[in-house]
């Protein structure tokens, strides 16, 4: 299909025959542009992959991975080809997405990335369209329901184009990066992606520390059989957490767990666990992790979020101390210095707050060699002694 706001025909993909020939096409491009659309605890339950798009400059293919026909492991090896680049923006959660689907992209070439470096403000993908092409992308259809099918054709239309110029944007930064130190910039933080694995890491984080701050020991304890038993509830019925029980709810019982519930008559429940059976659950859960909690030691009188004890607040005084020192003697003179040789954003990129602080506390692994290089060219040009933070640098 074609549509006047597409400047290349648009084919659905909907088996692994069709797939497999696109495949076969592509495995000769040495660039192609992709992206994915995902809903992750929006509309159903879990990170689920729900459309993959692929342009190979002149055809853009919807591939859709929801349909019985098509195995999407069949595109797997394509992505993972070294050979071929794979233009991208703002790639992060696809490749988490990726990873646990065991799917490990290669030679990605993220635009988020580039533009960053090359003194872009941080923007979607939209506006970066119109700042650097001067091409208005159209209205989002990003929060749209993408397990609908047949897709609609603005959902159609959204999702093409978030492909459509991203080889067009690709030479545009590689053209203004071209013979500068940038240009290899670009290069060592997209091959770092390649490096990356979210296979292990979990997608849900059920309760946040910060979250004890209202509870006492035992309501904590109640509060977290709760959450995870609404979780394995939103499993069963595919539906995402929130929309099974509302939180409020459960902080509400957590803290008044002896009280009586009137299940069936609450609101912030979904109407299909509103009976009695989940009722005598939900009665037996409270009074059991309260009894649990009891036999655990836990006490209503101690707060959940336990206070700090002198030795740990020596220890952030003394690193907020020292990361205060580094930062004022060394990395915001150099930060400055690259402000003024590369830009602000650039600079806000290269040394973000929270790479400083990682850089400072050694809790971040090595530093970049391209960063490493810059810092140490700028500190020379500053006449700093950097001996006192080589350490920290290697």
């Amino acid at each position: 299909m074609t549509d006047e706001n597409m400047n290349a025909p648009v084919e659905i993909v909907e088996s692994s025959h069709e797939l497999e020939d696109f495949i076969s096409h592509l495995s000769s491009k040495p660039e192609i542009a992709i992206d994915l659309e995902f809903d992750k605890n929006y509309y159903r339950f879990g990170f689920n992959l729900c459309l993959v798009q692929v342009f190979d400059g002149k055809t853009c293919c919807l591939i859709d991975p929801l349909s019985r026909n098509l195995d999407i492991s069949v595109l797997f090896p394509l992505l993972e080809d070294p050979d071929i680049t794979k233009v991208c923006f703002s790639f992060d959660e696809d490749l988490r997405l990726l990873h646990s689907l065991g799917c490990f992209p290669k030679n990605l070439y993220d635009l988020d990335i580039a533009s960053r470096l090359l003194n872009y403000p941080a923007m979607s993908l939209s506006n970066l369209l119109i700042e650097i092409l001067d091409i208005e992308p159209g209205e989002s259809s990003q929060r749209s329901n993408w397990y609908r099918r047949p897709l609609s054709k603005k959902q159609v239309i959204y999702a093409a184009n978030d492909v459509l110029h991203l080889n067009k944007k690709k030479k545009a930064l590689d053209d203004k990066a071209f013979g500068r130190d940038v240009e290899n910039w670009i290069k060592e933080e997209n091959s770092l992606l390649d490096q990356l694995d979210y296979s292990e890491i979990t997608n849900n984080h059920l309760v946040k520390e910060k979250e004890k701050r209202e509870f006492n020991e035992i309501e904590w304890h109640i509060f977290k059989k709760l959450i995870y038993w609404r979780h394995d509830l939103a499993r069963n019925f595919n539906k995402p957490d929130y929309q099974l029980i509302d939180k409020k709810l459960l902080v509400t019982l957590a803290k008044n767990s002896t009280s009586p519930t009137d299940w069936i008559n609450r609101s912030g429940i979904f109407k299909k666990i509103k009976t009695e059976h989940f009722a005598q659950q939900i009665h037996h859960l409270l009074a059991s992790s309260r009894n649990e909690a009891i036999e655990l030691g836990f006490k209503e009188s101690m707060p959940a979020q336990k206070p700090l004890s002198k030795e740990e607040q020596r220890k952030i005084y003394t690193e907020k101390k020292m990361i205060s020192r580094f930062r004022n003697v060394f990395f915001d003179p150099v930060k400055a210095k690259i402000v003024e040789k590369y830009g602000t954003e650039t600079a806000n990129y290269i040394l973000s707050n929270r790479t400083l602080t990682d850089i400072i506390t050694r809790q971040n692994g090595e530093l970049e060699s391209y960063k490493r290089e810059l810092f140490y060219r700028c500190a020379e040009e500053l006449g700093l002694d950097t001996s006192e933070v080589a350490d920290i640098l290697q």
